[in-house]
Protein backbone atom coordinates (compact mmCIF):
# COMPACT_ATOMS: atom_id res chain seq x y z
CA UNK A 1 0.00 0.00 0.00
CA UNK A 2 1.22 3.64 -1.16
CA UNK A 3 1.99 5.65 1.86
CA UNK A 4 2.67 9.50 1.55
CA UNK A 5 5.80 11.47 2.15
CA UNK A 6 4.30 14.61 3.76
CA UNK A 7 3.02 14.62 7.64
CA UNK A 8 0.27 16.93 7.03
CA UNK A 9 -1.69 15.42 4.06
CA UNK A 10 -5.37 16.85 2.76
CA UNK A 11 -8.57 15.10 3.81
CA UNK A 12 -8.92 14.83 0.27
CA UNK A 13 -5.37 13.36 -0.65
CA UNK A 14 -6.11 10.78 2.24
CA UNK A 15 -9.35 10.05 0.99
CA UNK A 16 -7.46 9.54 -2.36
CA UNK A 17 -5.20 7.45 -1.39
CA UNK A 18 -7.54 5.22 0.53
CA UNK A 19 -9.27 5.01 -2.96
CA UNK A 20 -6.55 3.34 -4.87
CA UNK A 21 -4.96 1.34 -2.25
CA UNK A 22 -9.12 -0.07 -2.14
CA UNK A 23 -9.02 -0.77 -6.42
CA UNK A 24 -5.70 -2.16 -5.95
CA UNK A 25 -7.10 -5.34 -3.41
CA UNK A 26 -10.02 -5.53 -4.97
CA UNK A 27 -8.05 -6.01 -8.35
CA UNK A 28 -5.50 -8.54 -6.68
CA UNK A 29 -8.77 -10.13 -5.34
CA UNK A 30 -10.47 -10.22 -8.43
CA UNK A 31 -7.21 -12.35 -10.55
CA UNK A 32 -6.70 -14.64 -7.59
CA UNK A 33 -7.76 -18.00 -8.61
CA UNK A 34 -10.39 -19.92 -6.49
CA UNK A 35 -7.60 -22.10 -4.68
CA UNK A 36 -6.15 -19.30 -3.92
CA UNK A 37 -9.13 -17.34 -2.51
CA UNK A 38 -10.41 -21.09 -0.39
CA UNK A 39 -6.86 -21.22 1.23
CA UNK A 40 -7.04 -17.60 2.53
CA UNK A 41 -10.70 -18.22 3.60
CA UNK A 42 -9.88 -21.08 5.67
CA UNK A 43 -7.36 -19.14 7.25
CA UNK A 44 -9.38 -16.35 8.42
CA UNK A 45 -12.27 -18.91 9.44
CA UNK A 46 -9.71 -20.97 11.75
CA UNK A 47 -8.48 -17.75 13.33
CA UNK A 48 -12.51 -16.02 13.92
CA UNK A 49 -13.52 -19.36 15.19
CA UNK A 50 -10.97 -20.12 17.87
CA UNK A 51 -8.29 -22.50 16.80
CA UNK A 52 -6.23 -20.79 19.30
CA UNK A 53 -6.42 -22.50 22.75
CA UNK A 54 -9.24 -20.95 24.49
CA UNK A 55 -7.42 -20.20 27.80
CA UNK A 56 -5.63 -17.54 26.09
CA UNK A 57 -8.67 -15.84 24.81
CA UNK A 58 -10.07 -12.62 26.66
CA UNK A 59 -12.46 -13.24 29.70
CA UNK A 60 -15.03 -10.93 30.84
CA UNK A 61 -15.09 -8.75 33.89
CA UNK A 62 -17.55 -9.64 36.39
CA UNK A 63 -19.67 -6.46 37.33
CA UNK A 64 -18.59 -4.85 40.70
CA UNK A 65 -19.99 -6.21 43.53
CA UNK A 66 -22.54 -3.57 45.24
CA UNK A 67 -21.59 -2.92 48.83
CA UNK A 68 -24.79 -2.16 50.71
CA UNK A 69 -24.39 1.24 53.42
CA UNK A 70 -25.34 0.05 56.68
Amino acid sequence: MEQSSDGESSFAEIMLLKRSNRERLICAIRKASPEELEISAQRIKDVLLGSVDPSFRRQRIAPPAFVSDK
